[in-house]
């Protein structure tokens, strides 16, 4: 069974969810505009979160990255969601977010092959 958790985020949204968030980058805006008529992230494109129960996480989105086109994959843990975006830049950066000694996450961009070779 696959679970989103999250996906399209309006500006409304986004104002009532507490936390780490960032609409400018995401791409969970898609391609709505903002008040002057420009793209709230500039990246175009959608982004989708999700979990699939009873699976590695690892190996979805390995399997992600071998067969679909994205612009970004953020890996957050065997156990967690993944956040998968696709947009016109196509640029299929794979982000692996480590825990870091303060405790917080942190950004790591890995090489595909790189990423694909984990097990």
């Amino acid at each position: 069974m696959i679970r989103l958790t999250y996906g399209f985020c309006s500006p409304a949204l986004a104002k009532k969810i507490p936390g780490r968030i960032s609409p400018q980058r995401d791409q969970h805006a898609a391609c709505e505009l903002n008040r002057r008529g420009k793209p709230i992230c500039n990246r175009l494109g959608a982004a989708v979160d999700f979990i699939v129960d009873d699976e590695s996480m690892l190996e979805v989105a390995q399997w992600v990255v071998a067969n679909t086109p994205f612009d970004r994959l953020y890996f957050y843990g065997d156990d967690k969601p993944i956040h998968v975006s696709f947009g016109p830049d196509n640029s299929k950066q794979i982000v692996w977010m480590v825990l870091g000694k303060s405790g917080k996450l942190l950004p790591r961009v890995m090489p595909m092959e790189a990423f694909l070779s984990l097990e």
